[in-house]
């Protein structure tokens, strides 16, 4: 059976509805509004404003106070939960960890706290013939990677004296990035950068590894580099760096 389609007038009143409610929403993330401040701010009259306000209302993504005004409802703290649990930060860093190791030919790895240790859970292999390598899993101490010490760059001075005596924190704060290396071991170069979710905080971090061959001085600005990008776009993707 035929059914008509929306006129293009009609999707375009639907579309400008749609984000005349969203500018609501956006108006009232500072704190309560009242319902002049959005007709001057939005350029709304005051019945198309009262009428999107009280749909939202109605949605539970708006509260209204009589004396106060509106402010964002309990339904989108019930929405940022559940997106929130259905992003894997895994799933969400692998292709920034790929494009990495691509453009790097190294390998990278994604890595969490947990406790005094660090735990990988996602990673790019290396392009190299001889390449450093991590699996999904492992586990190392917080004291002896770049991982942990990009996880410690907001720690106070005295957490991070206790793990890195010898090292300045401020030097790696200013960068926003931390090396480790481990020339008498296995001769090891890493480089890695915090994530930061959408308040801010570091819950993750990103890190390249390689070899001295591969890894020379002067290649090593341009490892850093690509590092903080790569940790930054992960940030991004949690939401970190969006104003408020």
């Amino acid at each position: 059976m035929f059914m008509p389609t929306d006129t293009p007038d009609k999707a375009e009143r639907v579309s400008q509805t749609l984000l005349r409610a969203l500018d609501i929403l956006d108006a009232a993330r500072g704190g309560p509004v009242a319902l002049t401040e959005l007709e001057r701010r939005l350029g709304l009259t005051r019945s198309t404003a009262h009428r999107l306000a009280s749909a939202l209302v109605d949605r539970r993504l708006l509260t209204h106070d009589a004396r106060k005004g509106y402010r964002l409802g309990p339904k989108l703290m019930d929405l940022g939960f559940q997106a929130r649990e259905s992003t894997s930060l895994a799933a969400v860093a692998q292709p920034v960890l790929d494009g990495l190791s691509q453009t790097m030919e190294d390998a990278s790895n994604l890595g969490v706290p947990d406790g005094d240790h660090v735990v990988y859970i996602a990673r790019s292999p290396s392009r190299r013939r001889v390449a450093v390598r991590h699996q999904v899993g492992d586990r190392n101490r917080i004291s002896t990677t770049a991982l942990g010490r990009a996880l410690m760059l907001d720690a106070s001075t005295e957490s991070w004296t206790a793990y890195f005596p010898d090292e300045p924190q401020p030097a790696a704060k200013a960068i926003g990035a931390a090396w480790h290396f481990d020339e008498a071991g296995d001769c090891i170069r890493c480089v890695a950068a915090p994530i930061r979710d959408a308040s801010g905080a570091i819950v993750a971090a990103v890190s390249l590894s390689s070899i001295p061959q591969y890894m020379p001085e002067d290649r090593m600005a341009l490892a850093e580099r690509e590092v903080v990008e790569a940790a930054n776009a992960i940030s991004r993707r949690l939401g970190w760096g969006w104003e408020t």
